[in-house]
């Protein structure tokens, strides 16, 4: 990944965020604009059906973990929950999500630490990924400069209420921050190298077991001898050096061991990687005002926020998530030139099940109902879905050496 332009110019206030899950604050917002408040009941009537929606607000938790613990409770699969989008752990959050075949009463009585059941009601249909309009923030920083208020106000000037939609650190993995160059790997064809890569990739590792393991692996190349040594947590690694020490040659088939998704991230990062390195290009060029290039269109808003089905003549420019299907213009094609690839390489020969053919993401996001409070250093904002708060705060936060670029 690349160092990324900002759009202001002035220089940050500092300090840190995540210090505390309270200190982290996510509300969800459903598509009819309703904030899933923390520490509010939801009541709706709901409809006899086979699933049941219900609030999971959580602290501390991972959603997968949340609902692996929520599906022991009810004595059932968590293949049979489903939910709009997976939030932080290291944050107090809120989030709709679905079961089938539980009753209200089982999933209100559900008693966990640190989780808790804002509402449930019956429904025909499962939560659907993606089926949420955005997410309410608010956050502390911790140990920023002293009178933050007049930094926060100019920066936010300058913002004009938006800022660089770039996606944020957690795209590319939360730690060792591989996942787009692994994917670079298999867009290339180079599956031997991406399974290694995937592996054997030690730097950024914070489980000393798991670096050790990782390095051995790397000198010796013995799935057998890597199976007994990698940590149990590693389960995806696990699953795949299971594959390799039945068949020691099949790396497609080793990769094929992990779930699909899991196997799309790796295409997903790098395009998100190729979105953040062209937005960062124009920002630069255009002095944080970038036009509407060959390929792209305006697109207009629902409930305040950019509505990528509405294609208005003036709005918000929506560009490329490059795949196989995309028509290149010629900033796209020199970035191509430039890495080695090619658009056709989206449709993964080696893997076909993960091609893709590309989509849209806006170049920029809205800060919605701003607020900074200075007396506790917090902000408040809201995001579309998809859209990274991480990314806002770094316009607020970072120094900024060196001006945008």
């Amino acid at each position: 990944m690349m160092g990324q332009a900002y759009l202001s110019r002035a220089a940050g206030i500092g300090g840190a965020i995540k210090a505390s899950p309270a200190d982290f604050l996510v509300e969800e917002i459903a598509p009819d604009g309703t904030i899933f408040e923390f520490g509010r009941q939801i009541e709706r009537p709901g409809t006899p059906g086979p699933y049941l929606h219900f609030v999971l607000q959580k602290s501390d938790w991972s959603t997968s973990s949340a609902i692996s613990e929520i599906a022991k409770r009810l004595h059932t699969s968590q293949n049979n929950f489903n939910f709009a989008g997976s939030k932080d752990k290291l944050a107090i959050t809120t989030q709709l999500a679905s079961v089938r075949g539980s009753s209200k009463e089982a999933v209100l009585g559900i008693r966990i630490k640190d989780i808790a059941i804002n509402g449930a009601w019956g429904a025909n249909d499962r939560v659907q990924l993606g089926d949420l309009l955005g997410n309410r923030f608010t956050i502390r920083v911790r140990g920023a400069c002293e009178n933050p208020e007049e930094k926060v106000a100019a920066i936010s000037g300058e913002l004009e209420g938006k800022f660089p939609n770039y996606f944020g650190e957690q795209r590319f993995g939360s730690s060792r921050r591989n996942t787009h160059l692994v994917g670079e790997k298999l867009l290339k064809g180079e599956v031997e190298e991406a399974l290694i890569m995937y592996l054997c990739d030690s730097e950024g590792e914070t489980h000393a077991e798991a670096t050790m393991a990782r390095k051995e692996l790397a000198k010796t190349r013995d799935w057998a001898c890597a199976l007994k040594s990698f940590p149990n947590h590693l389960r995806l690694e696990r699953s795949m050096l299971a594959h390799l020490s039945r068949k020691p040659d099949d790396y497609a088939g080793a990769l094929r061991s992990l779930p699909r998704n899991i196997l799309l991230m790796f295409i997903h990062a790098y395009q998100s990687d190729l979105f953040n390195r062209l937005l960062s290009e124009r920002l630069i060029e255009g002095e944080g005002r970038p036009e509407l290039e060959e390929g792209e269109y305006f697109c207009g808003e629902t409930l305040g926020f950019p509505d990528l089905n509405k294609t208005e003549g003036e709005g918000w420019i929506s560009a490329k998530l490059i795949g196989y299907n995309t028509p290149l213009n010629p900033r796209e094609k020199a970035l191509f030139d430039t890495l080695g690839i090619q658009k056709d390489a989206f449709r993964m020969k080696a893997l076909p099940e993960i091609a893709s053919k590309g989509s849209f993401r806006t170049l920029f996001a809205p800060l919605k109902d701003f607020n900074f409070d200075g007396d506790t250093t917090t902000f408040s904002f809201a995001l579309p879905s998809g859209s990274y708060a991480t990314v806002a705060m770094r316009e607020f936060m970072d120094s900024k050496t060196g001006g945008r670029g």
